[in-house]
């Protein structure tokens, strides 16, 4: 039997309200789009979503590790991106807090990943389902590329 090893860089994409998860590889997001969103991931602060009127987006950075949260006028959605070992079970476990989870604190996936978490806010928006898995990714991939820059 052939064993065959995917060496494509890619990010493990987790809703961690429902344990799903996927691959996630770089070609799958256009160059236009990491640029786009590249203001977004340079400093600490809050943002517009580009495209997307009414949506900002709170952004901490530590390391190599991205805390950011989607508001409108209550946060939507929380998304947190590590491309990086250390610190990431901190950042796992800020994400777990106080909210039940299908997902577990203690079971910390391997870097890089983005994992998101709803927040009550998305009761009020619920078209924001629509664009969010695709932001999220497009986020990540661009955190993940801005960090390996500085390296």
């Amino acid at each position: 039997m052939l064993d065959i090893v995917d060496r494509r860089p890619s990010i493990l994409h987790i809703t961690l309200h429902t344990a799903q998860s996927r691959r996630s590889y770089r070609q799958e997001v256009d160059d236009a789009t990491i640029a786009l969103l590249r203001p977004l991931v340079q400093g600490d602060g809050d943002y517009e979503v580009p495209m997307i009127p009414d949506r900002r987006l709170k952004v901490t950075r530590s390391g190599r590790l991205l805390l950011a949260t989607v508001m409108a006028e209550t946060s939507i959605c929380t998304i947190g991106i590590a491309d990086q070992t250390v610190g990431a079970q901190k950042l796992w476990q800020i994400l777990h807090e106080g909210v039940k989870l299908a997902t577990t604190q203690d079971r910390v996936p391997v870097s890089p990943w983005c994992a998101i978490r709803l927040e009550s806010g998305i009761a009020d928006h619920p078209e924001d389902a629509q664009w969010l898995p695709d932001f999220e990714r497009c986020l990540a991939w661009t955190w993940i590329e801005h960090t390996r820059r500085r390296a």
